[in-house]
């Protein structure tokens, strides 16, 4: 993917600059298997409290890490929406791997920043709580809610509820 979106910024004069982030997963033996670029993210609520699984590829992310913004001031700074990779921006882009023990009734989101940017962890914790127990209203709640909340950018989500333990055979 990062291949095609470099070259066809190179190659298309209207395409020039692109590129996108990207967060993927593989549920495989009973354990997940995440993949991410930029700020897309992947979540995980477990018993009624949410996670964030990956950390943002971003100025901000880097700013925290080194203490020059607490995670509560990093809210209101200005430099949130600046990614330090993303697909289609260099010939080649390190991708984070990440692999977790996934249980019965967790719930996975893997989405674009257009949710995790206007929407805050506390509500979609709120949200998922609330119609978790269908996952095609949540998602429409969700979207719902980034977009009464300003929606900036497009929402892409997926939501993902584990039923049951799949052991590899």
């Amino acid at each position: 993917a990062n291949k095609i979106i470099f070259q066809t910024a190179k190659t298309q004069a209207h395409c020039e600059g692109m590129g996108t982030t990207v967060a993927a997963g593989l549920f495989f033996d009973d354990r997940l298997t995440m993949a991410h670029v930029g700020d897309s993210r992947v979540y995980r609520v477990r018993g009624g409290r949410i996670e964030q699984l990956t950390r943002d590829h971003s100025l901000l992310e880097e700013l925290i890490a080194r203490g020059f913004y607490t995670p509560e001031e990093a809210q209101r700074a200005a430099t949130r929406n600046y990614v330090t990779r993303a697909l289609g921006v260099e010939p080649t882009v390190d991708v984070e791997i990440t692999e977790i023990p996934v249980a019965r009734d967790d719930v996975f989101m893997l989405c674009s920043d257009g949710l995790s940017d206007m929407v805050e962890d506390e509500d979609i914790q709120l949200t998922v709580n609330t119609f978790g127990d269908n996952l095609e209203k949540l998602a429409r709640q969700l979207v719902l809610l980034s977009n009464e909340n300003g929606g900036r950018d497009n929402v892409s989500l997926v939501l993902v509820r584990v039923l049951e333990s799949f052991p590899a055979r």
